[in-house]
């Protein structure tokens, strides 16, 4: 089995990641000020909304990956025909979670609930056949290492791609019309990448005669293998501080800032500092091991935008942050699918089951609950000390919930997903190289029989 990925992969890969981007990015940054400044919920309402949805329809993650590591292989592989398919249907639910409710006479909250609800069981399906990829393209670690740093780097430069370009887009937070054009614009995006760059992938890293398939049962064994769950409880802290991040940006910048489009500029700023990092984390592997620098770069995404409380509404502040903070951005996103692909491996070795799908819904299953709980704390924080939509200007007590949203609980959460990555994750340098010594002697042996 020849593990070298041919350059047309590597830009299917690209491609079929720049369509996963789009929708939670949005999501996280824009519908709860489209929620209340566009449909009229209440800001308690909404996080009401984004926890209880979110922390539900995340607990069948587990469950969708279990079906995908189930259904039957076709001649168009395992999980490319599931990323096309569910990659259609979450744009469409996509269309649905925005228009439905800014169309509807009534019962605004409750489509908004069943649409939420909904894209929480398609995107998994998505997102999961996505992230399920990387482990069966290559078993050859700088093969792995290197379309991590690809899927890093692209997550990254779509990611704050978008913020740049979004703000621009909408225009003015208060009118419908300049949301109506972004959520058009990403949902074309999400489908034309996803199915063409789906179509030109290739997998590799096939079920073995040795091999078997796990049952119902063992998916909690899987998901509670030591690798999986530290991984798991570090991310979720450290995306939950994110996204009361990324909830919060559109508030900071329009009500303590005052410039709305300045995102743009950060967003750009971010994007030149993580492209650097991103493309010297295969060497910096190399010299520190995952471990080290997963749980360095989390702790510095978290910690160094304190210094902007320095102060909050200086702008020379606010681009040191950025640079540094995009660098260490641009450690993290690469390293975290590695480091699945890893847990994949271990999985793989102790159990000796194919679960590439299991290990994968965990990540979805992160995103959900972090997007859940970070959506809702700035909206209860907003609700606590009584946001107004319809005023221009906010009071000083507003402000501050702002600013500790934006940047202090962020900082709190990073600390601690550190902590408890650097501290309890047991696949060092020196482990993972035996485990991809184990892995490669247990593949040669069952490819021989």
């Amino acid at each position: 089995m020849s593990d070298k990925v041919t350059l047309k992969e590597k830009i299917s890969y690209a491609l079929v990641n720049l369509g996963n981007i789009p929708i939670q990015t949005i999501l996280g940054s824009y519908l709860l000020i489209f929620y209340t400044n566009i449909v009229g919920l209440s800001p308690a309402s909404c996080a009401t909304l984004f926890l209880i949805a979110r922390v539900l329809d995340g607990l069948n993650d587990p469950f969708v990956g279990f079906a995908i590591d189930h259904i039957p292989t076709t001649k168009h592989g395992h999980f490319r025909p599931t990323l096309v398919v569910g990659s259609i249907l979450c744009a469409l639910n996509f269309l649905l979670l925005w228009f439905g409710p800014l169309m509807a006479t009534s019962g605004k909250l409750a489509i908004a609930y069943v649409s939420y609800l909904l894209i929480g069981v398609l995107f998994p399906v998505m997102d999961i056949s996505l992230n399920s990829m990387l482990p069966v393209m290559t078993t050859d670690m700088e093969e792995r290492n290197m379309l991590s740093s690809l899927k890093g780097v692209v997550y990254m430069v779509g990611m704050f791609g978008l913020n740049m370009i979004a703000p621009i887009i909408i225009g003015n937070t208060t009118e419908a019309a300049g949301y109506i054009r972004l959520v058009i614009f990403v949902t074309i995006i999400v489908v034309v990448f996803s199915v063409v760059g789906a179509v030109g992938l290739k997998e590799r890293v096939t079920q073995q005669p040795g091999d078997s398939k796990y049952k119902l049962k063992d998916l909690f064994k899987i998901l509670v293998q030591r690798p999986v769950i530290v991984t798991f409880l570090s991310s979720l802290a450290y995306m939950i501080g994110m996204s009361v991040t990324n909830t919060m940006l559109a508030y900071f910048f329009t009500y303590v800032i005052g410039n709305l489009s300045l995102i743009s500029v950060v967003s750009l700023v971010q994007l030149i500092a993580l492209i650097p990092a991103s493309l010297l984390v295969g060497k910096l592997i190399q010299k520190f091991g995952k471990k080290k620098l997963y749980a360095f770069g989390v702790i510095a995404v978290g910690g160094i935008p304190l210094i902007r409380l320095i102060d909050v509404t200086n702008v020379p502040i606010l681009m040191i942050a950025t640079i540094a903070g995009g660098f260490a951005s641009g450690l993290c996103m690469p390293l975290s699918y590695g480091i699945q692909a890893d847990n994949t491996d271990y999985v793989n070795l102790k159990m000796n089951v194919h679960a590439e799908a299991a290990v994968a819904a965990l990540s979805s299953f992160i995103t959900k609950c972090a997007m859940g709980i970070g959506g809702a704390i700035p909206g209860y924080m907003l609700a606590a000390v009584g946001f107004d939509s319809s005023a221009a200007q906010q009071p000083d007590g507003v402000k501050t919930v702002i600013i500790i949203g934006a940047i202090v609980i962020p900082a709190v959460l990073g600390i601690l997903g550190s902590i408890i990555f650097a501290g309890a994750y047991p696949l060092t340098k020196e482990k993972l190289e035996a485990q991809a010594a184990e892995m490669k002697a247990v593949r040669e042996k069952n490819a021989s029989l």
